[in-house]
């Protein structure tokens, strides 16, 4: 009936953009989940459930002389048909100022906001918990030569949890970098950055009368590489050193390499190829730890079958390490990993260059060798249909 209504919906309002600037959209998905906590097989809270998510929303580009803004924003109504406690009403927006000033001079200015169930795969609860989140962006640069431009950047983000539990994870994260990069005639670019990011939280546990405090600095000296390699293949890689120290507890201080590549192919005009590979420092949203190390790697593949119809396939896998413990700052004896894997296909079709409509079905699988995390399987599937007028 949704898809039904979006078609109707369509045949009214082909011509129904505000202007060439400004676009509405809206959107309706079902989607099925046969564990929505991610527990383990023998818990008996283990359960089901089915979810239907409604959004509306406007998105918009507009240029001013040789300034542009860019932004949307969206409102959605997610339900679920047997945990109807975790409905909640969802909040995203973003708006982005890409700003020049002369031939020299350009960057960027932003921000960004979001408000949304936080997930279960780390923190297993059948209460709802709202995560909001947002954030502030600088950057520019100067191209001082034909071959070369030093740049910098700044930027805050906020997290905030709506479950009192949680709330431990409330933090403030703040960063600063600057760098320089080497331009190439092809396009490829070639630099050195530094990074410093300041994590703050704001309501510290206690253990026995004893405040800890998880707030920590992260320093990265990273290399930046862009290679245009050819118009079907591009490779991005950041990283080098990184050192994180922590406020309280020496114990869970670490370094160590850090970074991430990024390369796409196409192998065909209808199939495209991304790999991304990492090992970087992530945010925990558990118990008892606050970050991990994560590695991995991951494929994703993009299959044009037709001008309408396209296909999609990625598999990720993941292995976390947990440094990051909390009261006391003393490791853990033996190995204190969890190992992820995470699939999904779907197929998109747009029978109009305004509707596509999305089918697809995803598996996650986690085992785990640590008393941080709990393993599961999963398995979903999802149905959905997006209009923009």
């Amino acid at each position: 009936m949704a898809l039904l209504v979006l078609g109707a919906m369509f045949s009214l309002s082909v011509n129904a953009a505000i202007s060439d600037t400004i676009h509405p959209f809206v959107g309706v998905s079902y989607a099925y989940d046969d564990n929505l906590f991610r527990l383990s097989d023998n818990n008996p809270q283990r359960a089901s459930d089915t979810i239907k998510s409604t959004i509306v929303g406007v998105a918009f580009e507009r240029p001013l002389g040789r300034q542009v803004f860019t932004g949307n924003a969206k409102l959605s109504r997610v339900d679920f048909n047997n945990f109807d406690e975790l409905n909640y009403n969802g909040k995203d927006a973003n708006l982005t100022w890409r700003w020049a000033l002369g031939n020299h001079l350009d960057g960027t200015a932003g921000a960004t906001y979001s408000e949304t169930l936080s997930p279960f795969s780390d923190f297993h609860t059948t209460e709802r918990n709202l995560r909001t989140s947002r954030g502030e962006f600088f950057d520019g640069g100067w191209r001082f030569h034909p071959s070369w431009r030093v740049r910098g950047r700044v930027s805050n983000d906020k997290f905030r949890y709506d479950l009192a539990s949680q709330r431990y994870l409330d933090r403030d994260e703040d960063r600063a970098e600057a760098g320089f990069d080497y331009l190439a005639p092809s396009g490829s670019t070639i630099g050195l950055q530094v990074r410093r990011t300041k994590g703050d939280y704001l309501h510290p546990s206690s253990f026995g009368g004893v405040i800890d405090d998880e707030g920590f600095k992260q320093t990265d000296v990273q290399l930046k590489v862009l290679w245009i390699y050819s118009g079907l293949t591009q490779i991005q890689f950041l990283g080098g050193r990184a050192r994180r120290e922590h406020n309280l507890f020496s114990q869970r201080d670490s370094s160590g390499t850090n970074g991430r590549l990024d390369a796409r192919w196409a192998a065909t005009e209808k199939l495209r190829v991304t790999l991304a590979a990492w090992r970087e420092f992530q945010p925990f949203e558990g118990s008892v730890a606050t970050y991990t190390m994560s590695k991995g790697v991951g494929l994703t593949a993009d299959w044009a079958i037709t001008s309408k119809l396209q296909a999609q396939a990625s598999v990720r896998r993941s292995t976390r390490d947990f440094d990051g413990v909390v009261g006391g700052g003393s490791s853990l004896a033996g190995t204190q990993q969890d190992r992820s894997t995470n699939g999904s296909i779907g197929l998109t079709y747009a029978p109009l260059p305004q509707l596509s409509i999305n089918a697809s079905l995803t598996r996650d699988i986690r085992s785990s060798e640590t008393v941080f995390s709990t393993q599961y399987r999963a398995r979903g599937a999802s149905l959905s249909a997006n209009l923009q007028f």
